[in-house]
């Protein structure tokens, strides 16, 4: 029996026999990136509402609520990134990297990014970034939901809310574009640190 022939009489008195729906593998997937999971499942939901589809009020917190996830762990990994550095030409030594709290504030965040990261990147490539644009929607989803349930809770203040997803579609581009390139800059300088110690202890 195929799906549309179930769904064609469906009520919810029907007993169905249930099926497992999610499987433990044997082997971890490394390629799986959760922040681009969050901020591409987000999108989706953007682009449908900014062309109209969809219904604003139902599926719009969840997709804002994706959005500021995405930037929750990107920040985290950016910090991360930094902290692997000693400075960017020198990699930190591995038991001297510490793990970012668990900590859910965008502003905190942002200042330990600033703290651990922005030191590790050359001034001439920081400022060539629109690292303005991204503090301001930092501070945005900040003041708005500081703790991370505005978009997840009801009665945390999301109810008050509204959203110009036109506008949100671009933004949210704009900052992954900012963000990713900073995450890929650290992890390459990180890459080629390593590369260039291997060289030098081949000798």
């Amino acid at each position: 029996m195929g799906d549309e022939e179930v769904f064609d009489d469906y009520t919810a008195f029907q007993k169905w026999d249930y099926k497992q729906l999610i499987y433990v593998g044997e082997y971890r997937k490394p390629w799986i990136i959760f922040r681009e999971s969050f901020f591409r499942a987000s999108e989706i939901i953007v682009k449908n509402l900014a062309a109209g589809r969809g219904i604003v009020d139902l599926e719009g917190p969840a997709a804002v609520f994706l959005f500021r996830h995405y930037l929750e762990l990107a920040l985290k990994a950016l910090v991360m990134r930094g902290r692997f550095l000693e400075r960017l030409d020198k990699n930190a030594a591995v038991e001297t990297v510490k793990e970012v709290k668990r900590i859910h504030s965008l502003a905190e965040l942002w200042q330990l990014v600033l703290a651990d990261a922005k030191p590790k990147v050359d001034p001439k490539d920081w400022g060539n970034y629109d690292i303005a644009f991204v503090e301001k929607c930092i501070a945005e989803f900040d003041d708005r939901d500081k703790k991370g349930f505005a978009f997840r809770y009801q009665g945390e203040g999301g109810e008050h809310l509204d959203y110009s997803f036109e506008y949100l579609e671009m933004a949210m581009t704009h900052v992954y574009q900012i963000l990713e390139g900073l995450i890929t800059y650290l992890t390459e300088a990180h890459a080629q640190n390593e590369e260039w110690q291997e060289i030098l202890e081949s000798y």
